[in-house]
Parts: structure tokens; sequence; C-alpha cells
């Protein structure tokens, strides 16, 4: 979903504080779609590898028990064993899967949310856009910006064809569709979070 009244690029230069100038300021909006492909960016970064692991020490082990089943084909425990292993490694698997289907669920009552993202030269913020009917509650909280040091080592950042993926300490997930942005401000993101192909955060 487009961001109504908000073409990319927009400088939104009247909320900059005047102490602080930033490198680049726009809004954004997040679909489902994208929220989706970025979720699976992180899975492949931080728990495929942990999955493949996984799944090979359960494949070794029911492959032990298939070969002991030849030579003792009276112990019916190496076959129950044998489909307990295929049983595991199914479950690794589909547990991704359930797990992002879970979370995509949850998002959508967040797709029309609206969000800017400021960037300095040494940290960003992310800032909740929130409507004027939703501050006039009663009820209302005020949600607190977001910031982020650019030094954080466990700060990570891929970039793909349509968005920048951010992802601190193995756990949140930002997106930031290139949609939103003009290229001087994807070219600002791109330099100063250091967006590539390769985890700045090793697995372990």
């Amino acid at each position: 979903m487009e961001i109504e009244e908000n073409k990319p690029g927009t400088a939104l230069a009247e909320t900059e504080t005047a102490e602080e100038p930033s490198l680049c300021r726009f809004e954004f909006n997040v679909t489902i779609p994208e929220e989706d492909d970025a979720f699976r960016t992180f899975q492949k970064r931080y728990v495929f590898k942990r999955n493949v692991i996984k799944s090979v020490g359960f494949g070794i082990l029911g492959i032990g028990f298939l070969i002991s089943s030849f030579f003792y084909p009276e112990q019916v425990m190496n076959y129950i064993l044998f489909a307990v292993c295929a049983a595991a490694i199914a479950m690794i698997w589909y547990n991704n899967v359930k797990i992002r289907r879970s979370l995509m669920d949850a998002l959508k009552m967040l797709e029309d949310d609206r969000y800017i993202f400021t960037l300095y030269e040494d940290r960003f913020r992310i800032e909740t856009i929130v409507p004027e009917e939703e501050r006039s509650a009663e009820d209302f909280e005020e949600i607190p910006p977001q910031e982020f040091e650019l030094d954080d080592p466990l700060l990570d950042a891929v970039e793909k064809d349509d968005k920048f993926v951010i992802i601190v300490k193995r756990a949140t997930i930002y997106v930031l569709p290139k949609r939103c942005m003009n290229d001087e401000q994807a070219k600002a993101v791109r330099e100063k979070l250091r967006a590539s192909e390769q985890p700045k955060v090793k697995f372990g």
C-alpha cells in the first residue's frame, strides 16, 4: 500500500531539529508481502544454518537406525527411532513456515501504519506516525521512537532489489521499502548501514 500524500523522497524538513540535521528522512509503510520477504531473509541468515545442522544430526542418527534394522530386522525399536528422527527433521522445517505464517497474520493489523525513518551520522531513528484521532483518545499512550547506533556490532543490514532489511540483535526486523525513498536517500542508507549480502554478525 502506498503512503497517501507522500511521494518517494519527501524531505519532511519541517520536523527536523536545527541542532542536528539528518542525512535523510522519509515516511514509509510496509506491506505484508514486504514483511514476509524480509522475514524469509532473516531466517536464511540466522535460522537456516542452525536448522541444517540439526537436520544433519538427526539424519545421521536416522540412517544409523535404518542400517541397524537391516542387520537386526527383529529389533522394532530401530524402525521406531528412524521414524522419530524423520519426524524431527520435518518438524524443524515446518516450524519455520508456521512461525512465519503466524507472524504475518499478527502484522496484518499494522499494515496501514506509517513511520518516519531518520538517518544521522552515527545512528538512525524510526518513529511511528500516530493519527490525530488516536492521539485524542483518553487511553492514548505515546509511542517512543526507536534509535539504534550504527556501530552496534549486532546491527545487520541487507539490501534487496526493492528494500533494505535491518536486523537488530538477531531478533528485531525493520523494513525500508525503496519505493518510499529517492536515489539519494537510498544511497545514504546503503552507505551508512553498509548494507550487503554478507552478514556482519556471525552465526554462533
